[in-house]
């Protein structure tokens, strides 16, 4: 705490103002600066400084549902295209706060890692990162399955002569 005394003044009538200078962003560092003046104009200053800092991870609550594809591997066009934004996350299913961070300010990564071969399993991760470098992660899985049967086209019969080494030539 501080000490205040005037010589005239009663500390009633003593006139008391702040200024404060904010600089920084992680942490924001506030300079509040006090000056008291007497009744007769004299004045006195007194600073401090307020740290403010971020150390507290977005949220992120829900599920995303698995996602299982018809498709041979992992090309852009059988895997869904990933969320690049906290609005396109929270329309699968999820729910993103930051306690600092506005939603439209927190940036969306992804790194997919792909298993197997029938299926191919794509574990698909998903970072949010606030303005302070604090981040929160939440996974999807992307299944992709060929589940379609070969198909046989224009099977022409087969015309042999009475020779069976004529007719097992020709099924090979």
């Amino acid at each position: 705490g501080l000490a205040i005394e005037d010589a005239c003044t009663e500390d009633n009538d003593l006139l008391v103002t702040y200024a404060d200078v904010v600089t920084g962003t992680c942490p924001v560092v506030i300079t509040r600066t006090y000056t008291v003046t007497d009744e007769c104009g004299n004045a006195s200053t007194a600073s401090y400084q307020i740290s403010v800092d971020d150390t507290t991870p977005p949220t992120i609550t829900g599920n995303i549902n698995d996602i299982t594809v018809e498709g041979c591997d992992q090309n852009a066009a059988t895997v869904p295209a990933p969320a690049t934004t906290v609005a396109q996350l929270e329309d699968m299913g999820l729910a993103i706060e930051d306690a600092c961070t506005e939603d439209n300010d927190l940036l969306v990564t992804y790194a997919d890692v792909v298993t197997g071969t029938c299926p191919v399993v794509i574990t698909r991760t998903y970072t949010v990162t606030d303005e302070c470098g604090n981040s929160a992660t939440t996974t999807s899985t992307i299944t992709i399955v060929d589940d379609t049967e070969p198909v046989f086209n224009d099977i022409t019969p087969l015309v042999a002569d009475c020779d069976a080494g004529d007719i097992n030539a020709q099924i090979t």
